[in-house]
């Protein structure tokens, strides 16, 4: 990678807490921004020019998501007990936040189910927000193709959306005057208020482990006394050992039945145990002998290929991120996929291969 690049990859991972943008993906962020500049000029400029960085940052991030996404988690929110709540602090709105929210589908998916709990005058406030005011943008006019709303049954589409012309369905108004957006940056920025819940789901995944430190400190200071944040299953599995301090309520992805583990599970749980405390020689081996026992194991993969890293075995790692890619591909047999995503699994990857060619 050359000095030019190296420098704006240097900036992205200051601004972002993307640690991974490298060669070939800043190149591409380039030309999308405006394919007349080149690296040097671009270098030149990143630090002065706002809008330029701005428009990097956009074409560096992640903006993968969709309606309903891990919807069992979100079920398990409680939305009389956040009103309760709200209430004993003398207040009659129930005050939400999810961070990292892209084109807001998961703000809106929020708004749906706090109308269908608590009726069409839900007393909710969502807030979403994103580092891409590209995305945000895209949130705001709150119309979605069907790769976003796949996984929402018919009668919730003919409920909550308005057909448009051009195919796309827009967001019907009793869920879209709960949600507002603005930007936010998790890792320049402090919390944009004080909230009953607040959500961070698949975003830690993309950090390294001070990064992570610090964005859950802006996510803690954004929770009211007692208020709940809920966190992603990747986020949960990658969590470091940096993690630390009084903790407010978490709300878990629910686990898998202990049964469908076998014999292999205690060393899935020590491996990612170790890897959290920082033995990544430990994790090493133990995720090693779950692999053994059942190679079809996506996420074990990919938490082998962080313990490498940790312990500077680069080659190794690339090689724990194919084996998760090629399993994503042939194989649907791995539990945690069912709480985590493979899409989150699959994107991290590419990205940590990319980040060690």
């Amino acid at each position: 990678m050359t000095a030019a690049l190296r420098h704006i990859a240097g900036v992205v991972r200051e601004e972002s807490g993307i640690s991974e943008a490298r060669g070939a993906m800043i190149e591409r962020a380039l030309s999308l921004v405006d394919p007349a500049i080149d690296a040097a000029t671009a270098a030149a400029r990143i630090r002065s020019d706002a809008d330029l960085l701005a428009r990097v940052l956009d074409e560096v991030t992640v903006k993968e998501t969709f309606f309903d996404r891990d919807r069992g988690q979100l079920d398990s929110i409680d939305w009389h007990v956040l009103l309760r709540n709200a209430k004993a602090r003398r207040s009659q709105t129930i005050e939400v936040w999810t961070a990292g929210c892209a084109t807001g589908e998961e703000a809106y998916t929020l708004a749906l189910k706090a109308v269908e709990v608590l009726g069409e005058d839900a007393p909710v406030r969502i807030l979403g927000t994103d580092i891409s005011r590209t995305a945000i943008a895209r949130g705001a006019v709150g119309c979605y193709r069907e790769r976003s709303v796949r996984l929402v049954s018919p009668g919730r589409r003919a409920q909550h959306f308005d057909a448009e012309p051009d195919g796309s369905l827009r967001v019907g108004a009793a869920a879209r005057r709960l949600v507002r957006f603005a930007h936010h940056n998790l890792v320049r920025d402090e919390a944009p208020g004080r909230f009953d819940l607040v959500l961070c789901r698949n975003v830690l995944i993309y950090f390294d482990a001070r990064t992570v430190a610090r964005v859950l400190d802006c996510l803690r200071d954004g929770l009211v006394d007692g208020g709940t944040l809920l966190l992603g299953a990747a986020d949960t599995l990658c969590l470091a050992a940096s993690d630390h301090g009084s903790r407010p309520r978490l709300v878990p992805p629910s686990p898998p039945p202990l049964d469908v583990f076998e014999d292999y599970r205690p060393h899935v749980v020590a491996g990612i145990g170790h890897l959290e405390r920082g033995d990544s020689s430990a994790a090493v081996t133990s995720l090693r002998r779950a692999l053994y026992l059942q190679p079809l194991l996506a996420v074990a993969a990919f938490q082998l290929g962080r313990a490498y890293e940790s312990c500077g075995d680069r080659a190794s790692a690339r090689r724990a991120y194919g084996q998760t890619l090629r399993t994503l591909a042939t194989s649907h047999d791995d539990p945690l996929l069912a709480h985590i995503g493979s899409a989150d699994v699959e994107a991290a990857c590419l990205r940590r291969i990319e980040a060690l060619a």
